[in-house]
């Protein structure tokens, strides 16, 4: 390899300033006098992970060099390659290659050509290879895996996968190719388009080995001190010929795996063809179509079992320069470093020098199902007593049985022992009497959605609570400030928006009235980061921030029905917004009279703006449900009631009066205060609706189609 390795300083010369990952070398000899030669990747810098820029990935060419020559001599007899707990490598460096791809004159192409050259090099030592995954091994840390012969992890380590097609590009370092040749078409799929579609979902340890990514997991936890040494030892006997680890779905590494006139390949090819059918299907559902980065990645899957590994390395080399140079890396780049790991850690509205509340107990009122998931969230993040209440002994008893029955299968997932679920079942209870809570520290309300309903809830708790509790309403799109305009004390009442499913959307809006205290505000924020959730702060309006702007969304399509446009016309003008669904699916997502309720309530409060289609009054008064087809339509009882005024506009003008009613609703978000900053909008969409990466924020979108623009 170091004879024909092309000169990649004219790459590794304009990153004077990468925090390089640099690889130390040790060789250590089992009791069996088995050698093995031991790369660790490591930075000197406090607390940030190992990745993969131009230089680091030059210092790891140069160690596997060392390691060669070291085997060619006979000095050892096996290379493991390791990280540094907690993480094995991250992948590539996006914020180096992101900044590396604005200037035109970097050769950025050599980017791709390192990646493919340094796991080449690995795959090409002559002696066998094992990746110690010891942490995190994301996108180019996973490739960097794959590229050795074997894989051993350790319990409890999380975050395995490839998340490249969230952030604009494909796992072009020969992952898309290895992989289902290792583990096969379904189980690659799942790694390379359902969990990053799925709100960038990564693997376990547990569910990599299980799918045979990793060939083993030790027994030592990966922050014991016997890790490493269990992981050499298994890697030793692998050596020795004892074990073989098996892999039912490996297939051919290097050739094509059939022809391309179709006529071999049998129940492989099937499979192939099957998965990669449904996950087009996949991509247009979760993003509207609108990922370039998603279809460049079927294509290159679909392709893959027809081309040997040489054939597949010059596919990939030939679009990622264009995919790192795209407007939707650089979108991704600022979507998950700038605002979901930066602002959501410095989330603007926190009060400074507040020390917030302990909280000890927790009351929710209501035993529904949102309740019921609220419940469940404050008893196992907090594993504090958790207090629910009905109106209804009958439904308490249905909200504790639900609880009751999650956590059972929160142990059949391994989430929790027997003993631990045991354990928060004694913490959780259920009453029709309120003055109960009166030892609680913080209660909230999730019951109807209707302000009466709510200041009813709320005069009665005043009642009971201590003068210390913090009050708080889950409500999706009334004023906090007039369910509290009758309380004695409305300053420690806080809006405290959960997004449904709870335990999977990771946003809270919490929510400040003109009355609400500092303490209070920062006893919430201060809550929310221990339930593991993102809080944005907002001052009190109705629909908050993501409501609000979904009401746009839904308005604008509600009145685009009702000008006489087919449902198909209104998807289509909408999928350049990427969406993971929509509208018609949405609607049926939240329930029509939720969706109806919505409207309404915006435009009681918000004005004419948001239109309340009379199509959609009329399907939520037929009750009919589901209302989409989910093929971007009508369902055919839906579409029987449709009335429409015209022939409706066409899809630019769709398109270009939603982008516009969006900006313009956006503008006065701003002008009214209800958040500080365009970020924490952008911020909230992302992790309340659903906003994908690739489009970089909504506002951020907005400026670039010149809606903001077009509405001075």
């Amino acid at each position: 390899m170091s004879e024909t390795r092309p000169d990649y300083s004219p790459l590794t010369e304009r990153c004077p300033d990468e925090v390089v990952t640099q690889v130390s070398q040790e060789i250590l000899e089992l009791d069996q006098g088995t050698r093995i030669a031991v790369l660790t990747l490591h930075n000197d810098a406090d607390r940030r992970p190992e990745t993969l820029g131009p230089r680091s990935i030059q210092a790891l060419l140069d160690a596997v060099e060392g390691a060669r020559k070291l085997a060619e001599n006979g000095d050892v007899d096996g290379i493991m390659l390791e990280g540094t707990a907690p993480t094995f490598a991250a992948g590539l460096d996006l914020t180096l290659v992101s900044t590396l791809a604005e200037d035109p004159e970097t050769p950025l192409e050599l980017v791709g050509r390192m990646g493919h050259d340094f796991v080449e090099s690995i795959r090409a030592l002559p002696v066998p290879t094992c990746a110690r995954v010891n942490g995190t091994a994301l996108g180019g840390g996973l490739e960097l895996a794959l590229s050795a012969d074997y894989r051993v992890g350790h319990p409890g380590t999380k975050n395995i996968g490839l998340p490249e097609i969230r952030l604009g590009l494909i796992p072009g370092w020969t992952g898309i190719f290895a992989l289902p040749r290792l583990i096969g078409p379904e189980n690659a799929a799942r790694v390379i388009f359902q969990n990053p579609l799925n709100n960038g979902k990564m693997l376990t340890s547990a569910q990599a080995n299980e799918i045979g990514i990793l060939d083993a997991l030790t027994s030592s936890d990966v922050k014991s001190d016997d890790a490493q040494t269990e992981a050499v030892e298994w890697f030793g006997r692998v050596l020795r010929g004892e074990i073989r680890p098996e892999r039912p779905q490996e297939s051919d590494q290097e050739s094509p795996l059939w022809s391309s006139d179709g006529q071999d390949g049998g129940e492989l090819r099937t499979r192939f063809e099957e998965v990669a059918d449904a996950t087009d299907t996949l991509i247009r559902r979760k993003t509207s179509g609108a990922s370039e980065a998603c279809w460049v990645a079927l294509d290159i899957f679909r392709k893959g079992p027809l081309e040997s590994r040489a054939e597949s390395r010059t596919r990939q080399l030939d679009v990622l320069e264009g995919l790192a140079r795209g407007d939707q890396f650089s979108s991704s780049v600022y979507s998950m470093l700038e605002l979901v790991q930066r602002r959501s850690k410095h989330p603007s509205m926190v009060p400074p020098e507040v020390t917030p509340a302990e909280i000890e107990k927790v009351g929710v009122v209501g035993a529904g199902l949102m309740a019921s998931q609220l419940a469940l969230l404050f008893l196992t993040r907090l594993q504090v007593p958790v207090l629910i209440s009905d109106v209804e002994q009958s439904r308490v008893d249905k909200g504790l049985d639900w609880i009751s029955k999650e956590l059972d299968k929160n142990v059949s997932k391994g989430r929790l022992t027997q003993e631990q679920a045991e354990q928060l079942g004694t913490l959780v209870s259920g009453t029709t009497d309120t003055s109960e809570y009166a030892d609680c520290d913080f209660v909230i309300e999730a019951v109807f959605e209707e302000t009466k309903v709510k200041q009813e809830v709320f005069a009665d708790l005043e009642k009971s609570v201590k003068p210390d509790c913090i009050l708080a309403t889950n409500t999706s799109s009334l004023l906090v400030s007039e369910m509290i305009e009758h309380l004695e004390h409305p300053e420690r009442v806080v809006g405290f928006h959960f997004f449904n499913p709870v335990a999977v959307l990771p946003l809270v809006e919490i929510v400040r009235t003109d009355s609400t205290t500092d303490a209070a505000i920062a006893t919430a924020f201060a809550l929310a980061k221990k339930l593991g959730k993102i809080a944005v702060g907002a001052r009190d309006s109705s629909g908050f921030i993501v409501n609000r702007i979904l009401g746009v969304v839904l308005s604008e399509a509600g009145k685009a029905l009702d000008d006489g446009a087919p449902a198909e016309r209104v998807v289509e003008a909408y999928q350049p917004l990427g969406f993971p669904m929509d509208s018609f699916a949405l609607i049926d997502l939240v329930g029509l009279p939720i969706g109806v309720h919505l409207l309404e309530s915006l435009n009681t409060y918000q004005g004419d703006r948001f239109h309340v289609s009379e199509n959609f009054k009329r399907l939520n008064d037929s009750k009919i449900s589901p209302i989409s087809n989910q093929k971007g339509g009508l369902s055919p009882e839906a579409q029987e009631l449709i009335s429409a005024s015209g022939e409706g506009s066409t899809v630019e003008e769709i398109r270009t009066d939603v982008e516009n009613a969006l900006a313009s609703e956006i503008s006065r978000m701003l002008d009214e205060g209800v958040v500080p900053d365009r970020q924490d909008i952008d911020l909230a969409m992302i992790l309340g609706a659903g906003w994908p990466f690739f489009n970089g924020g909504i506002t951020r979108y907005l400026d670039r189609v010149g809606a903001f623009e077009r509405i001075r």
